[in-house]
């Protein structure tokens, strides 16, 4: 303080000796380029090189991009973009390796199997479970059938197609054809959408007598009067009633497939509540653009139905489906609206080979017979005999009685369904003899050919023998 020196200067020393702290070391003097130390060198050549491989990246990842839009619009592979461990040998004598970078032309849209290729395509039989049961409308009933163990169904269906169900009612078996109302790609259950027929013995069982964990008699798949969405780039369901069920299957079919092809329902009922599967429809329209439902009613009295009353006319159906004699038609219903509706299609334009039906007229076990009519007599003059050469025997065939009938008569078991010529499942094959059917429709014309009749139709008038 006496040398004049700063009093903070003089503490700031004091302190530092008492604590005998060390002087800091002198600053390295900056060296290199801009002054920079190693460190910072480094640390910058790091820095470069990660943004340097984020940038090469980004440039594959674009260039990647762009192969792939140019490989689906144009359809050609880049073969740069294939490892070339990943490549195939070629065989000796194959085409060379530029042949090979065109992808091969896109399948045609083809129908898919949604189940396993080892099950049976058709012919199965054996119990159902019965999972649930929906109430449709006032006299329908949709059941639900899956396999008694769990797991997938044992058989594979397509859209459209039906099961044969067997019940026993009055001590006596009783069986009855319905529709699978459900779509194939669901493999672990089918329904079945059954209308309480007024006389019918089997629909009569199945809405009084069948609950859920019930099992039932079934067999099948059957039938061809199936649409998978391969058959024609269109189609136009024309459904009566209850009719609509082997319709619905193909139409579950297609929206859930996302079937990009239009398709059309005309749906004729008595009245709204009449209608099947309305909300569903409904809500399937809503969800698919492509599907056009069109109603008419003939018994609608309420005046909030705005839409069409009556019967499908011509009218109708040309403004419900443009471009209508052009497009593949299913039609299924009673059979006075079918053979209405054929008439007006024929009238419009559409080739009889545009439309495919549907009919099953069963007439159900127990129809009691109608008051006053006559009972046949015995005839006098012998019948033909049908000779059922597999189980060796024989049995009367009179002029009343068909093949089927007879076989029934002697114990010789022919499955069948609709009995109304229809499903062909009762053909058989005729060895010998001429018979006589009025519906020959479950016939394909190769059936036809190699001998086989329907047994359900087939009347004789001297004797026949049949392969059963």
């Amino acid at each position: 303080m006496a040398d004049g020196k700063a009093l903070r200067s003089v503490a700031l020393q004091w302190f530092k000796r008492e604590m005998t702290l060390r002087a800091p070391p002198a600053a390295e003097a900056p060296h290199g380029l801009f002054g920079l130390s190693w460190f910072h060198y480094v640390v910058m050549l790091i820095l470069l090189t990660f943004a340097g491989a984020m940038i090469w990246m980004s440039f594959r990842r674009i260039s990647r991009a762009e192969a792939l839009l140019t490989s689906l619009t144009t359809g050609k592979r880049v073969v740069s973009e294939i490892a070339p461990a990943a490549r195939s040998p070629r065989a000796p004598g194959a085409a060379p390796e530029a042949a090979l970078t065109a992808f091969p032309a896109p399948p045609p849209a083809e129908y898919k199997v949604v189940a396993p290729a080892g099950l049976p395509a058709g012919r199965w039989s054996g119990q159902l479970r019965v999972a649930q049961i929906f109430q449709e409308t006032a006299d329908v009933r949709t059941f639900r059938l899956m396999h008694p163990a769990g797991g997938d169904l044992p058989f594979v269906f397509q859209p459209g197609q039906f099961l044969t169900i067997s019940v026993t009612t009055e001590g006596k078996e009783a069986k009855r054809s319905y529709s699978i109302s459900s779509s194939p790609c669901c493999r672990g259950w089918c329904e079945i959408t059954v209308k309480r027929a007024p006389h019918g013995a089997v629909s009569a069982f199945l809405h009084e007598q069948v609950k859920a964990g019930d099992l039932l008699e079934a067999s099948g798949p059957y039938g061809k009067f199936s649409f998978r969405g391969a058959e024609a780039p269109s189609i136009v369901f024309i459904a009566g009633g209850v009719g609509i069920t082997p319709l619905m299957s193909a139409l579950r079919y297609l929206t859930d497939q996302s079937w990009a092809g239009g398709i059309f329902l005309v749906y004729a009922c008595a009245s709204l509540k009449d209608v099947i599967y309305r909300e569903e429809l409904e809500y399937l329209v809503r969800r698919h653009p492509n599907l056009h439902v069109a109603f008419v009613l003939s018994d609608e009295d309420s005046p909030l139905w705005t839409g069409p009353r009556g019967y499908i006319t011509k009218d109708l159906l040309v403004q419900a489906v443009p471009d209508l004699s052009g497009r593949l038609i299913h039609l299924c219903g009673p059979p006075p609206m079918m053979q209405a509706v054929k008439t007006i299609l024929s009238e419009v334009g559409v080739p009889p080979d545009q439309v495919r039906t549907e009919t099953f007229l069963t007439p159900e076990p127990g129809l009691p017979r109608p008051p006053g009519s006559p009972i046949s007599a015995p005839s006098a003059v012998a019948a033909p005999i049908c000779s059922f050469v597999r189980s060796g025997k024989t049995a009367p065939l009179p002029a009343d009685k068909t093949i089927l009938d007879a076989s029934e008569d002697v114990g010789v078991n022919i499955d069948y369904s609709c009995r109304q010529g229809y499903c062909g499942v009762c053909k058989i094959k005729l060895l010998s003899g001429e018979v006589t059917m009025a519906v020959d429709d479950g016939l394909a014309a190769e059936d036809k050919a190699l001998g086989f009749i329907l047994a359900c139709q087939a009347k004789a008038s001297a004797d026949v023998t049949v392969e059963a």
